[in-house]
């Protein structure tokens, strides 16, 4: 990255809103806020967040996959690939479902710091989840204030040392799954320290799915003073080998679903990732005067081996090798006053983010690059203006409005021009603004009204303006999707007992971003006309008693085409239905023993805009028992899992759009993992 890149400071918005501290007992707790990092407030609205404890039994699992954190959590849909090199794909209400890889329209954050990059584009596997103490989740009008494609926010968080302490764990799966992490925590007043090495190997069940992970995070935790603190955090990952197996067509699926794609075998189909981000956070929470502020900068290479030979003169290569710069920063200051007697909190912020990918592409030549096929040079900044206003009239009704502005530039340089070729450089401008209004009544000391309408947008990212179809050049032509999102519902909170959310949704979008073809790894994108999506989400959790507890999550959603060539089809990626219950059980009164049984169920997904194909709805239950035993300073904690208890055949992810018909992605059949943890505590 350019020096000016490097020093130039980007953000994640992070909108914290705190009670007004002399009047803390009289307001109720603010709706749709989404607190970053810390303590969990004493009374979360669903409507405005859902939040899994992972460490309960509904999220046992291995830690390599974010499904295991976020499948519970109503208006999630995430679709797993069992396949380590194109990433787990998780989509929001629709949104994301479209994404070929990674993350797409959602912004994530862990501990407050973006996996996401200005353009859109994010991932999460390069985050130690180990430690992670709960995910959240942000849904509806006012993620759109959160900047650009955020059609919402999924937050994970870890939590500081408590104590000192060293641990190792090993866990393993009958898919030849092999992963030990260590672990060490240090503490001493208000300095904590903590650093986390693991090492993964998976063979896979198809064949070439075959993973390596590396992976190493140092956090520094300090409390300045009584309001003031302090967060550092180094995280590196190298994956030197993930084997890609590719897709199935249907009716390889039907007939064999665990064969193997021939292509995969012939060009050695794989991917290779070396990532690194450093990041510093410094907020003060208390008085009546708030602020934090983030700094953080990152390197990610990517080397990639696709499935054709990629020789045209015209295309971009059978071979990737990018590497991809960032840098960030954000800054947040939130006051509490009284206007008219009225508690009144007003938050402003500003925020600037930069990329550069150098991207190349070379001939695979059978899984050896060659000649090379593309050269280039991509730039995206943004720089972001936000406010956010809240007003109390009185006791038990909340109001707010926020707006944010986006300044986005992206520019590509091309630096492949020969004969046959010519220079596909360009450059593309977006200027955008989002909006939300919204508020709450409490009516009683349990039951809860909300509701909330807001617009936001969704620039393409990058790598959705590489390519025009049947054209050569970057896709300039693509605009930002523009949503406008309306929901409001009922809640009831009687805390530690009964929470029951009930939220009903309306999003249009204009000039929806969807995948126009994707033919030999190489995938154009185009604006729809119009698409409409109404659903409902449902979430309750019920504590029976110290023995049992009872969490169920479910979605109906209806995401249809509204005007076009598709009008009246349903989008594809996107399950209209999803029900997830779980069932906990401590028979001994206590953590020595836990069980847990889960089931999901979720309908059909269309392949393709046609609606001509689909990958069929399945159901899943998973069965685990866990642990913790404790004596003296030392500690074991264990699980054991029984995955898809029926050995049911289904379709984990389809590929949106592919030409070339090999849209299916199997899931894992029938499977068994376990894990050991030993600590010592000091």
């Amino acid at each position: 990255m350019k020096s000016t890149s490097v020093l130039s400071i980007g953000c994640s918005l992070t909108l914290v809103f705190i009670s007004i501290t002399s009047n803390a007992e009289k307001i109720p707790a603010p709706l749709e806020t989404l607190v970053i990092y810390g303590s969990q407030p004493d009374q979360w609205k669903l409507e405005r967040q859902s939040i899994i404890n992972t460490q309960a039994g509904f999220s046992v699992g291995a830690r390599l996959d974010p499904a295991e954190l976020l499948t519970t959590i109503p208006g999630v849909q995430v679709d797993s690939r069992t396949n380590y090199a194109q990433d787990t794909r998780i989509s929001l209400r629709g949104f994301g479902a479209r994404s070929a890889f990674g993350v797409r329209g959602i912004d994530l954050l862990v501990d407050g710091i973006p996996m996401s990059t200005p353009d859109g584009q994010g991932q999460l596997s390069s985050v130690m989840l180990d430690t992670v103490t709960a995910a959240q989740v942000l849904r509806g009008p006012l993620a759109s204030l959160y900047g650009n494609s955020s059609g919402g926010v999924i937050s994970l968080q870890t939590s500081a040392p408590e104590r000192s302490l060293l641990s190792v764990a090993g866990t393993s799966s009958d898919q030849g799954l092999e992963r030990y992490q260590m672990q060490g925590d240090f503490r001493q007043g208000d300095f904590a320290l903590r650093g986390q090495l693991a090492d993964t190997r998976l063979d896979g069940d198809r064949p070439h799915s075959a993973a390596e992970r590396e992976q190493a995070a140092v956090q520094l935790f300090y409390n300045i003073a009584d309001d003031l603190d302090l967060r550092v955090k180094h995280e590196q990952s190298d994956d030197p080998l993930l084997e890609d197996p590719l897709g199935l067509t249907p009716e390889q699926w039907h007939a064999d679903p665990w064969q193997k794609n021939s292509l995969a075998e012939t060009y050695n189909t794989r991917k290779s990732i070396k990532h690194q981000q450093t990041s510093i956070s410094l907020r003060e929470e208390d008085g009546a005067t708030r602020w934090q502020t983030s700094l953080w900068q990152g390197k990610r290479d990517i080397t990639q081996y696709l499935g054709f030979v990629g020789d045209g003169i015209a295309g971009s290569g059978g071979v990737v090798d990018l590497a991809r710069d960032f840098a960030g920063g954000s800054a947040t200051v939130t006051r509490s006053a009284a206007l008219f007697s009225m508690p009144i909190e007003l938050s402003v912020g500003a925020e600037m983010a930069q990329m550069e990918d150098r991207r190349r592409g070379y001939v695979n030549n059978l899984g050896v690059a060659g000649d090379l096929r593309r050269n280039e040079l991509g730039e995206v900044s943004s720089r972001d203006l936000y406010s956010l206003i809240q007003l109390n009239p009185v006791q038990q009704f909340t109001i707010y409005s926020g707006v944010r502005r986006t300044w986005l530039d992206v520019a590509v340089d091309d630096y492949f021009i020969v004969p046959g070729n010519p220079d596909d450089s360009g450059a593309r401008d977006y200027r955008e603004h989002s909006y939300a209004f919204g508020g709450n009544y409490q009516f009683d000391n349990y039951w809860e009204i909300f509701a909330s309408t807001g617009r936001g947008y969704e620039t393409p990212t990058l790598t959705e303006m590489a390519y025009s179809a049947n054209a050569t050049g970057l896709n300039i032509q693509l605009e930002a999707a523009i949503n406008r999102q309306h929901q409001w519902g009922l809640q009831y909170h009687q805390e530690n007992q009964l929470q029951v959310s009930l939220t009903h949704f309306i999003i249009n979008t204009e000039n929806e971003i969807v995948v126009d073809q994707s033919v030999n790894g190489r995938t154009s994108f185009r604006n729809a006309a119009e698409t409409e999506r109404e659903g409902v989400e449902l979430f309750a959790r019920f504590t029976l008693n110290e023995l049992w507890q009872l969490q169920a999550s479910a979605q109906s959603m209806q995401a249809d085409y509204s005007a076009g060539q598709w009008d009246g089809k349903q989008l594809p990626g996107v399950a209209r239905e999803q029900y997830q219950v779980g069932v906990e059980w401590l028979p001994l009164g206590s953590k020595l023993l836990q069980v847990n049984l889960t089931a999901q169920h979720r309908s059909r997904i269309f392949t393709a805009d046609n609606n001509q194909v689909a990958a069929p709805g399945f159901h899943t239950m998973d069965f685990s028992i866990q642990g913790e035993y404790a004596i003296q300073s030392w500690g074991i904690n264990w699980w054991l899992k029984l995955a898809n208890l029926s050995d049911e055949n289904y379709v984990g992810s389809v590929v949106v759009n592919q030409s070339n018909g090999r849209a299916f992605e199997p899931a894992l059949g029938r499977n068994f993992s376990g894990s050991v943890k030993i600590t010592h505590h000091f």
